[in-house]
């Protein structure tokens, strides 16, 4: 779950979510649920189409881990930016590659995910799930292989997080954007 309370700074800022939870291939994808109406006060994911087939962009500043890009690569990409509004009941699918944020939630309203992650059967963890849960590895359709497959990419290893939660952003800050990644 991750929640936006009403009038709460927490601003999500740009990043991809494969430098969290790499993997042996990125055939994954997240859904987002939408528990709550998203609107455009209410900080609605946003996103950069296409921006998964690029690649994947660094996470490190001066040697900390950030959990963002640098804005630069947003700045290049701002006009085909993308606010992902909906109805409650409303589910969002994106890529673990694709760059996307959230501002804060302006409203009076909350704004509430339920997220998961699926990916193929033959992807494995290159570092430890940072969110572990009783379903991970749970095969949801099709036989289990016995089969690993990689895929080429090159990208730097995320940090390990101190707890449970997406600090990341926070935690390689000054503080200003803490929250969660959507």
């Amino acid at each position: 779950m991750n929640s936006k309370l009403p009038g709460s700074a927490t601003q999500v800022k740009w990043h991809q979510d494969f430098p969290f939870e790499p993997m042996t291939n990125d055939d994954m994808i997240t859904c987002l649920l939408f528990i709550d109406d998203v609107t455009l006060e209410n900080g609605p994911l946003e996103v950069i189409p296409g921006s998964h087939k690029g690649p994947i962009h660094s996470h490190w500043h001066n040697g900390v881990f950030t959990g963002a890009v640098d804005d630069e690569i947003v700045e290049a990409q701002r006009d085909r930016i993308v606010k992902c509004t909906g109805k409650a009941g409303s589910v969002c699918l994106m890529h673990a590659s694709l760059l996307h944020g959230s501002a804060p939630n302006l409203s009076d309203q909350p704004r509430t995910l339920y997220i998961t992650t699926y990916y193929a059967e033959d992807a494995i963890e290159l570092s430890p799930n940072h969110l572990p849960s009783r379903f991970t590895h749970e095969l949801v359709r099709g036989e289990a292989s016995g089969r690993v497959r990689c895929t080429a990419y090159q990208m730097e290893l995320p940090a390990v997080p101190k707890g449970t939660s997406f600090f990341a952003q926070q935690e390689g800050s000054d503080g200003a954007g803490a929250g969660a990644m959507m």
